[in-house]
């Protein structure tokens, strides 16, 4: 065997053996959901590319992975009107791919009547509340909503959740979307 032949040979084994960071690829979206959909593909666009949004949720390959996932799983429903997602029965899953660790639930569900879908008609009014620093049922607001239960679900090197379980707790919420919106600020900022 020629020193070429085995070069190559282990620069392809190398390549192979190696985690891809390539992103998974875009769902083909035939949801008549407008609102999920838009979310989805702004979402997506961040996470696929390196930058500080992605590295955050462990790479464009992981997190492109779990968004596809997570997102073929929500369905819209009326809920509380301070929530904006609702989620029971995890599953745990391991992705040899990446060697990442996250989990997804049986039951995924966005409120038809929070600030993922709703709009505030008058300014002085609470209701819908603002997502972060975005006006609810804004662009950036679904987007930051979607990012915020992304890092529900993906585990960091240390098995702790990217951002701890909030629940019912609304400063613990309002903490995790806040942290969230400080990791991809710049991309979130891009989508008004």
């Amino acid at each position: 065997m020629s020193l070429w032949t085995s070069t190559v040979i282990c620069v392809l084994l190398l390549q192979n053996g190696a985690p891809s960071e390539e992103p998974s690829r875009p769902l083909v979206v035939t949801r008549k959901d407008w609102n999920i959909t838009q979310a989805y593909i702004d979402v997506f666009k961040i996470l696929s590319n390196p930058n500080t949004c992605s590295e955050f949720y462990r790479g464009p390959r992981t997190a492109t992975t779990v968004l596809n996932g997570f997102v073929t799983r929500v369905k819209s429903q009326s809920l509380l009107r301070e929530v904006s997602f609702e989620m029971a029965g995890p599953r745990i899953i391991r992705d040899p791919a990446t060697g990442a660790s996250y989990r997804l639930f049986e039951k995924t569900m966005v409120n038809t009547n929070g600030s993922f879908y709703q709009r505030r008609a008058d300014p002085l009014r609470k209701f819908p509340s603002d997502v972060g620093n975005f006006a609810p049922g804004s662009r950036a607001a679904r987007a930051l909503i979607l990012l915020h239960e992304l890092g529900h679900l993906i585990q960091d090197e240390n098995g702790e959740w990217l951002i701890p379980d909030d629940g019912f707790d609304k400063t613990q919420s309002k903490a995790n979307t806040l942290r969230v919106q400080q990791v991809c600020g710049k991309e979130l900022k891009a989508l008004n």
